[in-house]
């Protein structure tokens, strides 16, 4: 099957920005942090309201253009983003509150740190005395910072138990040999095995460099998961939610944590009607559409689940209120797929997103 490589997936794009044919297997690896004063030192990310009441912990690429939405009147087109640095400016959004990068490590929650920013967001989950879990530890390249900002937190790597994929792209995926090879256990969705497994297509690999993807790495993947799936992972248990479409294995996963329910939800849900890419050789709409009406009237043993936190693959996290952006998500991709459009990824440049955005505080 011959693949277009001009061909942009969401969160690819940033990690081929990242990569470069230099870049490659990270080995180093920090010395190990003993206790867990640092973890209780950690800084806290700082949470922001949005103007639908939410509390969020935003980025700044979301947070520009968001703001952008609201005050660039609809009757002039959405500027490029070669051309965009000059309506932030125009409209005072060039000197953001929000930092370029988010300091790391950083709580979000008890239990519950972020380890890495770029390309994606990588999670790190305090399993107890069993050991931590890893979710999406992202690009080879990776491993060293994530390593380096566990021991920062004071866990010894050597307790990293656990890696969960939310799906087999390599910005989600690719550092998952280096982390076993660090005796982690590996586990995702069990259609996207064989993509990591064998390095496939399914993986984007094509749009990495010719070196990069020569040298993909590969590796036996010790669980697959299935849907419905309870992982007793240390004392913690995430459920995993099998959300085909964008890829096939695509799975996202709830776990409660201090009264909250968390959905971590990759690149198959994201805040406010940002979507996963779909333009890939590999996605379906219609299984994309199921998988978020599935996310929308969860229910698990026997309640149904309302979603409190959406920690997301990329951009804004959600603290609170995230059954809205799943709500959201699941009725714009069924109004898409109803008229027969392209699933935007994105919906800053869309009509209706700066309709629904212009001239709100």
């Amino acid at each position: 099957m011959k693949v277009d490589p001009k061909i942009v997936v969401s969160g690819l794009a940033a990690a081929l920005v990242m990569a470069s044919p230099g870049a490659g297997r990270a080995s180093t690896r920090p010395a190990p942090a003993s206790d867990a004063t640092a973890r209780k030192e950690s800084p806290t990310l700082q949470a922001q309201t949005t103007e639908e009441g939410q509390k969020v912990i935003y980025d700044r690429y979301t947070w520009q253009r968001r703001e952008l939405a609201k005050r660039l009147p609809l009757d002039e087109p959405w500027p490029s983003e070669a051309a965009i640095d000059a309506q932030f400016k125009r409209f005072g959004l060039d000197r953001p509150p929000i930092p370029a990068k988010l300091s790391l490590p950083a709580r979000i929650m008890p239990d519950v740190y972020l380890v890495n920013t770029e390309p994606n967001l990588v999670y790190l989950i305090d399993a107890g005395p069993d050991g931590v879990v890893i979710i999406d530890p992202g690009m080879e390249s990776n491993t060293a910072a994530i390593l380096k900002n566990v021991a920062a937190l004071g866990f010894s790597t050597d307790t990293i138990k656990w890696v969960i994929n939310t799906h087999a792209h390599f910005d989600h995926s690719m550092a998952d040999a280096s982390f076993q090879k660090l005796g982690a256990r590996i586990l995702i969705g069990r259609d996207d095995v064989a993509a990591v497994e064998k390095g496939t297509l399914i993986t984007g690999k094509y749009i990495l460099p010719p070196a990069m993807q020569a040298a993909y790495p590969t590796l036996r993947v010790d669980w697959p998961v299935d849907d419905g799936e309870a992982l007793k992972l240390g004392n913690k248990v995430f459920y995993a939610i099998h959300t085909p479409g964008h890829t096939p294995g695509s799975t996202c996963y709830l776990l409660q944590v201090d009264g909250k329910t968390i959905l971590f939800g990759g690149d198959t849900i994201l805040f406010d009607y940002r979507l996963a890419a779909q333009p890939t050789p590999f996605a379906d709409n219609v299984a994309y559409l199921a998988s978020l009406r599935k996310l929308a009237g969860y229910g698990t043993y026997p309640d149904k689940v309302r979603w409190d936190v959406l920690l997301p693959g990329h951009g804004t996290m959600v603290l609170d209120r995230a059954y809205a952006d799943v709500l959201k998500g699941y009725r714009q991709v069924e109004l898409d797929v109803t008229d027969n459009v392209p699933v935007e990824a994105l919906p800053f440049a869309t009509e209706a997103y700066r309709k629904l955005m212009f001239g709100r505080p």
